[in-house]
């Protein structure tokens, strides 16, 4: 059977999400999160479960410095229980952060490593700009006028989701400003997204300069599968080339558009989102909807997950 895997990146994340890595860490990954994350076992469990304001769960797990390591953590908990059950995939991509764990799980680098790639990739977008940062999607719009409103706004186009289906990125103060005038050219939605970065634009330049230089450091030798860019969605197919692009996305557009149609090229039986939420799966369905597609997070068990794959194939 022919699967492909999705690896999802932030704004999905919710409190269920963060009591599966606390069920669920334990050894070795466990270590690796208590180093990058000191107290994640007591301080933020409780803040999560306890009954706070209604804004400040989601506020917290809008920090890189959580939501990164978090996220990834949570993606190889569920990858490390599925890999035995699963078919090798004939390919994985992973939508922003999400081409950490896509990396990962093809073998650039092990959980361990990554958790600290994850915790090192947080602290250096975070020093690459000051004040208050976001990015908004904005569907509905013709990409040439969405990208005027931006660049008039002092934004940047930083995702391309589909020709209709863009995400903005930059100060918060010109989000909001731009978001009256993308509703009043006919936007049909636009969501505010739970990053507090302007991930994939200029402004992160020396984040991804620097976080190279440690990514340089990691051996090179074959990938277990193809790795897709999220950049412009060439295959990477051993680890050398799967970094460069790991580092260079972070300050560059994403066309994750032409990510999906490379997937859907590959003509896979059936492609399944791994990580927070399954705004990937819904992207893929409306773009292959002959192509079965689900994510982790439709299912209760990962039991429930292996025999839609095996149904599916």
């Amino acid at each position: 059977m022919r699967l492909a895997l999705l690896f999802s990146g932030q704004g999905g994340q919710g409190p269920a999400h963060w009591q599966q890595v606390q069920a669920g860490v334990a050894g070795e990954l466990g270590e690796a999160l208590s180093r990058v994350l000191p107290g994640i076992a007591d301080p933020l469990a409780a803040s999560l479960e306890a009954p706070a304001s209604p804004g400040g769960d989601a506020e917290k797990l809008a920090k890189n410095s959580i939501a990164q390591p978090l996220i990834f953590a949570q993606q190889m908990l569920l990858w490390r229980q599925l890999q035995p059950r699963l078919p090798r995939p004939i390919c994985a991509a992973g939508y922003s952060l999400g081409e950490m764990a896509a990396c990962s799980a093809a073998g650039a680098f092990s959980v361990s490593q990554g958790l600290d790639l994850c915790a090192e990739r947080a602290a250096l977008m975070d020093a690459a700009v000051a004040g208050e940062q976001g990015m908004l999607a904005v569907l509905g719009l013709d990409e040439a006028q969405v990208e005027s409103l931006a660049v008039a706004a002092g934004l940047a186009v930083a995702i391309r989701n589909a020709p209709r289906h863009l995400v903005v990125a930059g100060a918060r103060s010109g989000l909001l400003a731009v978001a009256d005038q993308f509703a009043a050219a006919g936007a049909s939605r636009l969501v505010h997204l739970a990053v507090r970065t302007p991930s994939h634009t200029a402004q992160l330049t020396r984040a991804a300069v620097d976080f190279a230089k440690s990514l340089d450091l990691l051996p090179d030798q074959r990938l277990a599968f193809p790795v897709l860019s999220a950049i412009d969605a060439t295959a990477a197919r051993s680890v050398r080339p799967a970094l460069a692009a790991l580092a260079r996305q972070i300050c560059t557009p994403l066309d994750w558009a032409a990510c999906l149609q490379a997937v859907a090229e590959m003509q896979p039986d059936a492609v399944l989102e791994i990580g927070p939420g399954n705004a990937l799966s819904r992207l893929f369905a409306e773009l292959a909807p002959d192509i079965p597609v689900r994510a982790c997070d439709d299912f209760r068990s990962v039991d429930g997950i292996v025999r839609w794959v095996e149904s599916a194939g």
